[in-house]
């Protein structure tokens, strides 16, 4: 996984598609459903996630949002960040994959941010925060996973 960071990661429209073309490029000599949609229901921590059933209309509802807010492009980086960390906090309780989805994620929020004309250094954001943040998002709070982007702006 680590040397395929280093590779560009595909770019896409935000939408499934897009994510899984993510999940496919790092995950492709791991495992062998890589870019594979979920068949079975999952939960971590005490989180349950959308049913499998629910992940395609589940994304494509983000995706809708995304394109209807403009890409985020033009906002203030706070602005940006409350907007991500909302789509963000969303495609985590979709949580498409049976593993990669945070990893998944993060290239996703590189590229969203890019396309709206702010840049994200992933180093910055603390991995213990992280996965509290997602943990929160699932209960539909997200500012803590726009704490962590603000964090990571720069």
């Amino acid at each position: 996984v680590a040397q395929r960071l280093l590779e560009p990661v595909p770019a896409g429209d935000f939408d499934l598609d897009h994510l899984k073309a993510i999940h496919r490029h790092l995950f492709r000599d791991v495992y062998a459903w890589a870019g594979e949609v979920r068949t079975v229901e999952i939960a971590k921590g005490g989180s349950r996630f959308q049913p499998p059933r629910f992940i395609a209309a589940g994304m494509t509802d983000i995706h809708r949002r995304i394109v209807a807010a403009g890409y985020f492009r033009g906002l203030r980086p706070d602005e940006f960040a409350a907007g991500a960390g909302t789509v963000l906090g969303d495609v985590n309780h979709v949580h498409p994959f049976r593993e990669g989805n945070g990893r998944t994620q993060l290239q996703y929020l590189k590229q969203l941010a890019a396309r709206a004309g702010h840049a994200v250094d992933l180093t910055r954001i603390d991995r213990a925060a992280w996965l509290d943040a997602s943990r929160r998002s699932n209960t539909g709070d997200h500012e803590a996973i726009a704490r962590c982007i603000r964090r990571a702006l720069v």
